[in-house]
Order: C-alpha cells, then sequence, then structure tokens
C-alpha cells in the first residue's frame, strides 16, 4: 500500500468509521430509553465543580428530581466530598473519562489510558466501579470503545442535546430547546460544570416544573428501561428526514403539549366528500408522529390507544388557541388503524381505491420500520370528525 492509501486507511479507523458506528448510528451505546410510561434521563457531564454543581443540585432537590452525572476523574481527585455529597443526593454518578480531551486527539492508546486513571479515581471516591461511561464530546475510537466494554462499563449516549454550552444561548433558550424536542425516552446531555454549568441551574428552574406538568418523569439511567442502538433503532433514523420534509412541505405542526402526545397536524381540505361535509370543507388534517408512537406502544396496545386519546385533548387545545385553525370546520385523516379511532368518536369514509393503496402501502412502509408488525391489509381509509364534535368531546 502506497503511503497515501496507508494515510487514508488510518484516518478511516482512527476517525471515521467510530464517528459513522458509533456517534451517528449509536452501535453497542444506549442510545435512550422505552417511552410508554413518560420517562427521560436528565444527564450532567464535566464536575464536580464547586462554583456550579451546588447550584445544580438545589436546582434539581427543589422539584425532587434524580439525575445522572458523568464526572471527570481528575476532577473526582479534586473534589471527592463533593462528589460524595451529589450521590448523597440520590443522584447516580457515572464516568466521564479523567481529563476532557477529545479520543480523536490522543494518542491511538491514549484514551485507554485515561479511562484507567479515571477509574482509578473513581474507586478511591467511591470504593466501587461505575456502571455507565460517556466520553468526553461523545467521541469514540474502537480501541476505546471496545476498552470500555471489556471492563465492564456500560457506554452511553445522548439524544438530546440541551444547548447549556453554546455562548449565545439564554437560559430560557435552553429550557425551550428541550421542551420543544424532548419525547419520552430521550437522554438528556447538560453541564454542571465550564459555561453549560454557569447556565443550567437557571435553565433548570424553567425547565423542571414544566416537565411534570407535561406528564415528563425525570429518573437516573439506572432506574430506566434503556435501549441499545442497533437495527431496530436505525430504521427509524432513517427515515426520520424524510419525515421531517414532508412536516416542512405540507406546513404540518406538532400539536404537542404533554409528555403524551402523539399528534400533528396542518391546514387542509377535506380530499373527499364524507358525510355531511363536501369536498373541499376547510378543516385540518391529522397526522401520526412515528417516533412518539413507536415509544408509546413500548408499553403495549393499550398505553398506545390511552396516549391516542389523551392526544384528543391536546387536538382541542390547538383548535381552540391557534388562529390559522379558527376556520376549520372538520378534522380528518388517512389511516390504515381507523378501527383503533372509531371509538375515539371519529367516523369512516372511503378513499379512492388508487388513493387508498398508494397512500396505505407508504403508511405500511412507516408501520415497519418504525417496528410495527405486520398488517392483513394495506388499505387506507378517510377518518374523521366535525370540529364541534371534536372540542364538545375533548376541549
Amino acid at each position: 500500500m502506497n503511503p497515501w492509501g496507508l494515510l487514508a486507511a488510518l484516518t478511516a479507523g482512527h476517525f471515521a468509521v467510530p464517528w459513522a458506528l458509533h456517534q451517528r448510528l449509536g452501535l453497542g451505546l444506549v442510545v435512550r430509553a422505552r417511552g410508554g410510561r413518560g420517562e427521560v434521563a436528565l444527564t450532567f457531564d464535566d464536575g464536580p465543580d464547586p462554583e456550579t454543581t451546588p447550584a445544580v443540585l438545589a436546582a434539581l432537590e427543589a422539584e425532587d428530581v434524580r439525575a445522572t452525572f458523568f464526572m471527570l476523574g481528575e476532577k473526582l481527585r479534586r473534589h471527592p466530598e463533593l462528589a460524595r455529597e451529589v450521590k448523597a443526593h440520590g443522584h447516580e454518578v457515572a464516568l466521564h473519562g479523567h481529563h476532557h480531551r477529545h479520543a480523536w486527539l490522543k494518542t491511538p492508546w491514549g484514551p485507554v489510558a485515561d479511562l484507567d486513571r479515571a477509574l482509578e479515581a473513581y474507586a478511591q471516591v467511591f470504593g466501587e466501579r461505575p456502571r455507565f461511561f460517556r466520553p468526553p464530546h461523545g467521541g469514540w475510537t474502537e480501541p476505546f470503545f471496545f476498552a470500555v466494554r471489556a471492563r465492564g462499563l456500560v457506554p452511553v449516549q445522548w439524544n438530546l442535546e440541551a444547548g447549556d454550552w453554546v455562548p449565545n444561548k439564554s437560559p430560557e433558550d435552553v429550557a425551550r430547546k428541550v421542551l420543544d424536542r424532548l419525547i419520552p425516552g430521550d437522554i438528556v446531555v447538560m453541564h454542571d460544570a465550564g459555561p453549560g454549568g454557569k447556565k443550567s441551574p437557571a435553565a433548570l428552574k424553567k425547565l423542571l416544573p414544566e416537565l411534570k406538568a407535561r406528564g415528563f418523569r425525570p429518573k437516573p439511567l439506572g432506574e430506566l428501561r434503556l435501549v441499545t442502538g442497533g437495527p431496530a433503532e436505525w430504521r427509524p433514523r432513517l427515515f426520520a428526514p424524510i419525515e421531517a420534509a414532508f412536516a416542512r412541505l405540507y406546513r404540518v405542526e406538532p400539536a404537542f403539549y404533554g409528555a403524551h402526545s402523539i399528534l400533528r397536524l396542518a391546514p387542509a381540505a377535506l380530499p373527499v366528500d364524507a358525510g355531511p361535509f363536501k369536498k373541499g370543507t376547510p378543516g385540518v388534517e391529522l397526522h401520526m408522529d412515528s417516533e412518539r408512537m413507536r415509544r408509546a406502544a413500548e408499553a403495549g396496545q393499550l398505553a398506545a390507544f390511552r396516549h391516542a386519546k389523551a392526544s384528543m385533548k391536546d387536538l382541542a387545545r390547538a383548535l381552540k388557541e391557534r388562529p390559522h385553525l379558527q376556520q376549520a370546520e372538520v378534522v380528518f385523516g388517512t389511516s390504515l388503524f381507523y378501527e383503533i379511532l372509531e371509538p375515539l368518536g371519529f367516523q369512516v369514509a372511503p378513499l379512492p381505491p388508487g388513493y387508498a393503496k398508494r397512500v396505505g402501502y407508504w403508511m405500511y412502509l412507516l408501520h415497519r420500520a418504525y417496528g410495527g408488525r405486520p398488517l392483513k391489509h394495506v388499505e387506507a381509509r378517510l377518518v374523521y370528525l366535525s370540529r364541534e364534535n371534536l372540542l364538545e368531546r375533548y376541549g
């Protein structure tokens, strides 16, 4: 192999392969938790720091919330009493390496040596080994990944970054980002040291009460049913950009006010005659949020139905509060699961055969991509409900 080919191979092995497999696809890492119960994990990196960690602890204690702290070995050695105080408050303590340097900026054996130093520091402070490990910046190399697994540690990623370290983001911005994007089962990464540690206490004061009001249940990682990245998680990631592009194209907006919410909507005209409503009647078209529905279904079909029923209240709230929906006379959607929606008050109407099958096959593809079981039929139907009836039932 010529020198340039050797350099390309080494670059791919040290940077590209671990970036693609672990940071992007989450292979072998804990990437989320099961979300059917509204549970989420708040995690804090880079501490402990006597200037900022106590304020984070106070904000969590004020709302009786327990979290997971990924601590650095060098700070464990400097502030052992503060580290023990975090654990004494009921929080979970995990490991974040010894020095806060990206694995790619070290020699091939450097991350492993750093890990062993961090394990020694953890043992000196707590007299035991940690369960979870997250590297600085979420950066991996293949030797580093296998060294973590060989030492019996569970590698953890995140799927929602609060952005408390971003210079031009206020605490309000941080809280709003989490609230706007959080899905049951998410692992949120924040900081209790550095620039993020200075901002996160104020963000938590705004975030935590609203999380509880929306039905989210923050817990330490060790108390959650954790999901490891693999093919079952890759398919939804593959389809997520397609659904996002569809939402932008057709002005689909979320109808999310709580952890249970699984519906999205878009102003649209009724595509066919349905009961007393004629084609072209101004209305609101319903769309299922596939990822939220997938996580709701992880607690069973009954739980998924309960989420759908509770989402009707959010839909009614959106119809009442959003000015651009005030002219809608009918709420409608196309669905393969129209029988399930009838107990919620929806009527069912046929669609043109060709259209019903085309839409049905697309919905079936999404259903399977997000982990749904095979279905006996793939022909969609129109479901509809008058605005007045919906508000009477759920408003």
